[in-house]
């Protein structure tokens, strides 16, 4: 993914008002009305387009920020200063599901259930619902879905129902439900096939029985 901070010539931290005031210059200057059809600048003025579409856009920056690891940059206009966010709840489980897959599987499974569960409280759900950030919502899900691999069917059952509450109807949740079910189904039926011991286990007894009747007949000779 591109900087779009780069291409507009700012930083992570800047102010929406400056994001404005440099689209605005870079548009006049690379406009393909004011530099004759030239190509490049054709595909100069797209970029910053894209850029500045992003960047001007709340939640699509808050999601752009993300992804690109910008986390102290987070911002949320509804929300007063200290107060919990969409994007503070985002971060949370963010940190949940790194520390899990840096355990690489040893996790204490009651205890991921506790904190998930507890975090998507229905004082939290409806909070992130009056929000409208759709897009943030949306990545907490997918956050919690990953996290989800790790946990057994009835744990994974109560949390589904709580981001189907999150999804406050949105379409695309269903889709992903679907998908997650689909692999989750998958991996239940995919099985390891194990050797047959009766197999590995004859070769020893037969051993077993040669060595005692070499020590019987043994003995019997000796006593002859």
């Amino acid at each position: 993914m591109k900087d779009y901070y780069h291409i507009l010539g700012l930083t992570s931290t800047c102010q929406q008002a400056e994001i404005k005031k440099a689209y605005r210059v870079l548009a006049v200057q690379y406009h393909p009305d004011k530099n004759n059809g030239d190509r490049a600048s054709e595909e100069r003025f797209k970029e910053i387009s894209v850029a500045y579409s992003t960047l001007i856009d709340e939640a699509l920056r808050n999601e752009y920020d993300y992804i690109r690891g910008y986390k102290t940059t987070y911002r949320n206009l509804r929300t007063e200063p200290g107060a919990p966010s969409p994007v503070s709840y985002l971060t949370r489980v963010q940190r949940i599901k790194t520390q899990v897959l840096n355990a690489g599987g040893r996790i204490n499974k009651t205890a991921l259930f506790t904190v998930l569960n507890g975090l998507l409280n229905e004082k939290t759900i409806t909070y992130l619902i009056l929000q409208r950030d759709i897009l943030t919502n949306n990545l907490i899900t997918d956050e919690v879905f990953t996290c989800c691999v790790f946990l057994d069917e009835a744990a994974k059952a109560t949390l589904y129902s709580s981001l189907e509450k999150l999804a406050n109807g949105d379409p695309k949740f269903a889709e992903k439900l679907a998908l997650r079910n689909k692999r989750d189904s998958t991996a239940q039926n995919f099985t390891i096939s194990k050797p047959a011991e009766s197999t590995d286990e004859r070769p020893a007894t037969t051993t077993i029985l040669i060595f005692i009747l070499f020590i019987v007949l043994f003995v019997i000779l000796l006593a002859l």
